[in-house]
């Protein structure tokens, strides 16, 4: 079994840094700390992502398509097919998990900035809170203890 955290240090930009092990994506991924979160905290939040229900995967892939497409067709682009709604992680990559300020221990969030191949200057966001995909769009640095509102047009989730 994979360590769930490693390479843990006091980062230069952020609180702390290291790696954290996703099993989605079957590899090690960066994770920064804002500023208050603790190890303890981290952890949580990679447990939460590496436990996430299957259902819950479904809708995030569907939402990563929905923005997918959106994006496409801003640009003009037909949209894309994908054999199954996960089929979709084979065009994202995550770049770094983005553990925020603490504000209850016992709610730990998944706040993930990624690449994905369609929008390569931007990539995407995630936000999950609750057991409840809360964003899926362009990256804007979203605050992932803030209310999202289901029928925000740049918010695909």
């Amino acid at each position: 079994m994979n360590e769930i955290i490693r390479n843990v240090s006091k980062g230069k930009q952020f609180a702390l840094e290291g790696e954290v092990y996703l099993e989605l994506f079957d590899r090690y991924v960066g994770f920064v700390v804002e500023d208050t979160a603790t190890v303890e905290y981290v952890v949580r939040c990679a447990e939460y992502f590496n436990s996430m229900a299957d259902s819950l995967i479904d809708s995030l892939c569907e939402a990563c398509i929905r923005y997918c497409n959106g994006f496409l067709e801003e640009v003009g682009e037909g949209p894309r097919t994908f054999k199954s709604p996960r089929a979709i992680l084979n065009a994202v990559s995550p770049s770094v998990l983005i553990v925020p300020n603490l504000e209850d221990l016992e709610e730990p969030v998944i706040h993930m900035e990624l690449n994905c191949d369609w929008e390569v200057e931007h990539g995407m966001e995630w936000v999950i809170r609750g057991n409840k995909v809360l964003y899926v769009g362009g990256f804007t640095g979203e605050d992932p203890w803030a209310e999202f509102l289901e029928k925000d047009s740049w918010n695909y989730a």
